[in-house]
């Protein structure tokens, strides 16, 4: 029997999150500090104006697709993308328990083509990084997993403002799959870049788009957290993600240009 761990419900400053017990990243992070990796948040502030729409691939159980939807582009949309048919359903809870009408979700994984992959059932009672597997990670065939291309589903009459992707190394087929999207709206992208092996590839890819890309890395411990706990249970662990902004745009950011696509940080220590 397939057991499911303890699910649980936390409330920081008045936004309320279902967690796992057993998740040790994503949900112990919502439980501790009332957030997630928030400084990805500051950061896309920056950008976003409150009637903007927003792409997330790989919203998971909505740590990031909460905030995005409440405070940041709260007169805009978010469509939300999460494969996984449990944590799918999570981030359903957590839209709802903080009453967000302006998420569209979707059980659905995006990729350079529309397909489906068997995938077998999380194992909830044993210790997790939830946001940390790709497909097919999990072994077996319970679960079926829908792929399809973001050309595919979204209004072209929705000028995206931003497409932001954290699916473990689907980043660049995600971008072939929304190539359409991205040369008629030319987007902000917002991608998570973590494996020095397949870093280049993407950037070449980018660059090709005519984008220019940025590093932001992000630790996962912020000192001013929504739940002010000072312990640091992530000790030296940050999120590596690019932002990347189209030529023609003129943008000011505080951060470090990627100007060597073979360089990537993770593959220097």
């Amino acid at each position: 029997m397939n057991k499911t761990g303890t699910t649980r419900v936390t409330t920081t400053n008045g936004v309320t999150f279902i967690t796992k017990s057993n998740d040790t990243y994503v949900s112990k992070s919502l439980e501790v500090y009332g957030e997630w990796s928030y400084g990805e948040i500051t950061f896309l502030s920056q950008l976003l104006n409150e009637s903007d729409n927003v792409v997330e691939a790989g919203a998971n159980i909505g740590a990031h697709t909460v905030f995005l939807a409440k405070e940041l582009v709260p007169n805009g949309i978010v469509f939300a993308f999460e494969p996984r048919r449990v944590l799918f359903q999570t981030l359903c809870g957590n839209l709802a328990l903080n009453s967000l009408e302006n998420v569209h979700a979707y059980d659905l994984a995006l990729s350079d083509k529309p397909d489906a992959q068997a995938e077998g059932r999380i194992d909830f009672s044993a210790k997790l990084n939830l946001g940390g597997y790709a497909l097919g990670d999990f072994v077996g065939n319970q679960e079926e997993i829908k792929i399809q291309k973001l050309d595919n589903l979204i209004d072209p009459k929705k000028v995206i403002a931003l497409i932001k992707a954290d699916i473990q190394g689907y980043e660049l087929k995600l971008l072939i799959g929304s190539d359409e999207l991205i040369k008629r709206d030319r987007p902000f992208l917002y991608l998570e870049n973590e494996d020095p092996k397949t870093s280049f590839e993407l950037i070449s890819y980018l660059w090709k788009l005519e984008y220019d890309c940025w590093w932001d890395i992000v630790p996962l411990f912020n000192p001013n957290n929504r739940a002010n706990t000072q312990q640091n249970i992530f000790p030296n662990i940050s999120s590596f993600n690019m932002f990347c902004a189209p030529r023609e745009k003129s943008v000011n950011v505080d951060i470090s240009k990627i100007v060597d696509a073979k360089s990537h940080p993770l593959s220097q220590n």
